[in-house]
């Protein structure tokens, strides 16, 4: 909290060097009343040794330098807010776990999904149109000729 505490007075600096610049900057740009005496003009014109330009350079600088300041106090507080840190950090994990949770739910699905097709596939594969002989085909008839080659050849090895 020191370092806080050296930006405010830092920045508490950096303001009243800019007021007093500024209060500068419009005493040497002001044009004298003629009609007001000569001494109080002179006092309110006389700024040492400084142009309009140099006080408005300082003006500028000054301000620069109390937003640098200012963006530096925000950091320090931004770092130093654990309460919002820890909200932002379970805002993150809640929003993970929703994502989570729903592309389980989404692979849950595409499993059952599956299931259910494979299911379909082995009743389609073991239902009665696929049991017992093959159907008449050209296929079916080449294999009966090939299951009887087979049977032959096999036949004539054991004798």
């Amino acid at each position: 909290m020191a370092g806080s505490e050296d930006g405010w007075a830092q920045l508490d600096e950096q303001l009243n060097k800019m007021v007093q610049n500024f209060t500068d900057l419009v005493k040497a740009s002001r044009i004298p009343d003629e009609s007001a005496d000569e001494l109080s003009a002179s006092r309110e014109r006389k700024v040492p040794g400084d142009l309009q330009e140099v006080l408005a350079e300082k003006l500028l600088f000054s301000a620069y330098m109390c937003l640098h300041n200012i963006s530096q106090l925000k950091k320090v507080a931004a770092l130093s807010d654990h309460t919002t840190q820890i909200g932002n950090a379970r805002a993150v994990k809640s929003q993970m776990q929703r994502a989570d949770d729903t592309i389980t739910s989404k692979l849950a699905g595409i499993k059952a999904e599956a299931l259910e097709l494979l299911g379909e596939l082995e009743e389609s594969y073991y239902s009665s149109k696929h049991k017992g002989r093959p159907a008449e085909s050209g296929v079916s008839e080449q294999l009966r000729e090939l299951c009887e080659l087979a049977l032959e050849s096999h036949a004539g090895h054991r004798k």
